[in-house]
Parts: structure tokens; sequence; C-alpha cells
């Protein structure tokens, strides 16, 4: 592994400038030396900037941007250390380090080592400060005021009015000897105003204005939605015009209750899903599992509770409390209708908080009514709910079901999610959330529109067996090859 040598003494710097002369390292400044090929110097300069710093001054801390990003932005970093004037030293044209004169003791956090940095009450009045270099924001030491207001905003939402008050009472007790006085003046009110002791005149982000007004909301999540909605009008999605049948309806009912519950381990056997929806039989000692799968049923059978989609901010958090609470009604222990009251999470990814659930509710509309209705709108939502996460449990069968009632609402076929393709339909889903890549899970949601159009319905006994034959009903790894022929046929292209 290449490494950077510092001398400790003069004999150590004599010994590594004889290693120079043999061709074993290279000097990229005084006192500082790598065996690192010329092409691979840049990446190792740029990776250990802090032994760097911490050679050239041993009481140093990474201050301003640097302190938030521990890494250097633009080929730069920034520090701060005992000196009279700002310097600035480049290293080997890969790497600038700018030098700071202040205070290294007050306010400060270990990073690595042998290096700290400024504490997030000095972070915030290091990134208000005026920049001298306004011309090159990348070059510039601060992030400036409307990112100490997103940085405040998270720091409330992840750690509450408690911590957010003590990194002001930092702030206030030690700005004057760090000489961060005007920039606590900027500071205090920002504070102020989030705890809604001071008028949101203040503030300027909108979700730090949603916060004032006691409707705070994810903004990393609303960003994700609006890179949904942007992706899916670059879509050409073909609408799958849908002829109301009472008998189509109520069959296809059947299956979208049936496989919505399987994804979520509600397993029963196709005849024992028929015994609980057609002759309201409850299987022995699975009262609320039959309940379950029932309770989907009797809310997506219902074709007008179906063409209902929200047209404002109280509509949709209406529809989805109604919704939930017709779901769970049989499982009380779940609170049926009503907000999660604690953070829930799957694996390591964390959804909405609960006090940000109603306000990313609302801002998410904003992209939906953008949309096309029909299957761009039906993807959005779904994505929206699974997000949220609004209830402690059902969210994904409400998602579903929210998906499918913007596609009746439209007229186009509603879909299944077959088990065969629960792995699909999951790694799209994981795709979106975890890396903002959307294309499979519109092509997840497509397919199986196109799928779900292609069955006759009309016939139950030929909708089940075509089912059975394409092995929809089977796990992923005993019927995908057989499915996935099936889907391929209908040639669906998205950018």
């Amino acid at each position: 592994m290449n490494k950077l040598y510092f001398p400790s003494d003069s004999a150590e710097a004599k010994r590594l400038a004889k290693r120079v002369g043999r061709g074993q390292l290279k000097r990229i400044r005084n006192g500082i030396y790598t065996d690192a090929p010329w092409d691979e110097i840049a990446a190792l300069v740029q990776s250990r900037w802090y032994d760097i710093v911490d050679y050239l001054y041993k009481d140093a801390i990474a201050s301003h941007i640097t302190a938030v990003e521990l890494r250097p932005i633009d080929r730069r970093v920034f520090i701060t250390a005992n000196i009279k004037q700002r310097k600035k030293i480049t290293i080997a044209d890969v790497l600038t380090i700018e030098v700071h004169p202040g205070d290294t003791q007050r306010l400060t956090e270990a990073f690595v080592p042998n290096l700290r940095r400024s504490a997030p009450a000095r972070y915030l009045l290091e990134n208000l400060q005026s920049a001298r270099n306004t011309a090159n924001k990348l070059q510039s030491k601060a992030y400036g005021r409307l990112w100490v207001e997103g940085e405040l905003c998270k720091i409330l939402a992840r750690r509450g009015e408690v911590e957010l008050n003590k990194i002001r009472d930092l702030a206030r007790e030690h700005a004057r000897a760090l000489k961060l006085e005007k920039e606590l003046e900027q500071l205090d009110p920002l504070v102020s105003a989030l705890l809604s002791t001071k008028p949101a005149e203040h503030l300027k982000t909108p979700q730090a204005l949603a916060i004032a007004r006691k409707q705070p909301y994810d903004s990393e999540r609303i960003r994700s939605f609006e890179l949904l909605a942007d992706y899916l009008h670059r879509c050409e999605l073909d609408p799958k015009a849908y002829d109301y049948s009472a008998t189509a309806w109520r069959n296809l009912a059947f299956y979208e209750s049936y496989f919505s519950n399987y994804i979520e381990g509600t397993e029963f056997l196709i005849d024992e899903a028929e015994d609980i929806v057609f002759s309201q039989k409850i299987i022995d000692h699975r009262d609320q599992d039959s309940h379950d799968v029932l309770s989907v049923f009797d809310l997506v059978q219902d074709y007008q509770e179906m063409s209902i989609t929200p047209t404002s901010t109280d509509e949709f958090i209406s529809l989805l409390s109604q919704r939930h609470k017709a779901l769970l009604h049989q499982r009380p222990e779940k609170r049926p209708g009503e907000f999660k009251t604690k953070a829930n999470k799957a694996g390591d990814s964390l959804f909405v908080l609960p006090e940000q659930v109603e306000g990313t509710l609302a801002q998410a509309l904003t992209a939906y009514i953008t949309l096309p209705e029909g299957l761009h709108r039906a993807i959005y939502m779904h994505f929206v709910v699974t997000e949220v996460h609004p209830f402690d449990d059902g969210n994904g069968r409400l998602a579903r079901i929210m998906m499918n009632a913007e596609l009746a609402r439209a007229e186009q076929f509603k879909l299944i999610v077959p088990t065969v393709h629960r792995d699909s339909y999951l790694n799209g889903l994981r795709d979106a959330t975890r890396r903002q890549k959307f294309r499979t899970m519109t092509k997840v949601f497509s397919d199986l529109q196109a799928y779900t159009a292609s069955i006759q319905w009309s016939d139950y006994a030929e909708a089940r067996a075509t089912l059975e034959r394409h092995l929809a009903d089977k796990l992923p790894d005993q019927g995908v090859p057989t499915f996935n022929r099936q889907i391929s046929k209908f040639r669906i292209n998205l950018p």
C-alpha cells in the first residue's frame, strides 16, 4: 500500500532524501515524501490530507466546510491553527490547505487520532462567515446561511429540541472568544424561529418555514419524490384501458388481495383464500390472518371506493387513515387509522419520522399533481406511501391499494404483484430508496399492469388456470424463468 513519509528529525530527513536519490521515494513538498507512482499521488494526498495537516500544524483543527465534509472539496481543505496571518499551502498541485488563524481549543471534537475538528456549535457559526472570495463558491470556506438553516433542521429532526438548545447555548458561551459574535447574531434567531420562540420571518428555506409552522417534513424524501417525478415525466407509459365488469372486477380483486397479503407474509393456499373470501370461512387457528385477506378484498372490490384519489392534503391524509382503518380493523393493537408515534425502519432504512409524516405527505402532493393520471401517478403514489411508512403496520398493502386506486380512477387496469415476482418488486423499491434509481421499479409496475391486462378476468376458472400455468403463485426460486417469459413479451422500453 502506498504511504506518505514525514521525517521526525534531521537524521530521518537525510535518510528519506537518500531514498529519493535511489529512486525509492518521491519528494512532493519539503518534508513530505511518498512511494506512490506519479499517477497515484493525487488520490493518496487527498485521501490522507489529515496526516499532512498533522505534520504541518500539530495544533490545527479541521474547520468551516471541512469540519462538515471531512474531506477535500475541489481539492481544498480549510483548517484553523495558532498562526497570526492566513496562509495557503499547495501540495503537489493536487491539494490546497487554507490555514486560518484562530483558537484551536474551544468547541472541538475528535475526528482522527491526530486531528480534531470544529464541533457542531462551532462549525455552524463558521459556516455563517462571509466568504472573501464570493466569485468562486467552490473555493468558499463557508456554506452560508441557507445551508446552516438546513443543518439546524436536521439536528432538530434527529436529535430534538434539547440538543438544538444545547448547541445554541454553547455557541453563545464561546462566540466572543472565537471572534464569531456577528455569526451568533445570525444563528440565534434561526434557532429561536425553529423552536417557535421568535417569528418565522427569520427563516428562508421551505423546510425551516414548515418546521416553524409546525408542519416539518423530510427534505431528503421530498428530493427523492421530485427525482422520481422528473423520471416519470420522461417515461412514455402505454395506458391499459379498463372497461368495468362487476364479475371481472371481483375476480381481480380476489387475486389483488391474495397476492398483496402473501407478499407481507400472510400465506395461504389459493383454495384456502377462496374459502375466506367467497365462503366467508375463517381458517382454523388463523383468525387474524383470515381477516387480513378479507379486509383487503373488501376494500379493493369496492369500485366506488377505489375510484377516489386525493386532490388536497386533507383528502390525502383522510384517505390514508380511512383505508388503513378498514384494512386493520380486526387488529386494534396496530392502531388502525392512526399515524405512527414511533420511528419505524426496514433493515437499515429508516422511514420518515413520526413528526414529519403529515408535512412530508403534504409536500409530496406538489409533484403528484404535475404527473399524468394513471400509471404515472400510481407509481409515484406507491413510492410515497412506502417511503413515508405512515403507520405502524400495513404500509405495503396500503401502498398497493393507493396505487391501484390511481389506476381505477383513470379507468386503467389495476395491477397485481404475483408471489413469483416479489423479489423483482422489492429490488425495484430498494433501488429507488437507496440509490434514487427508478427504472427497475417503473419497469416492474409497467410489466405487471400489462400482464394483469392480458388475463381474462371475466372467467374465474380461466384466470386461475392462466396464473397457475405461468407459475405466478410460486416462490421466485421456483417460477421466475416461466413467469419472465410471459412479461418479456410486452417489450416495454424505458429511459
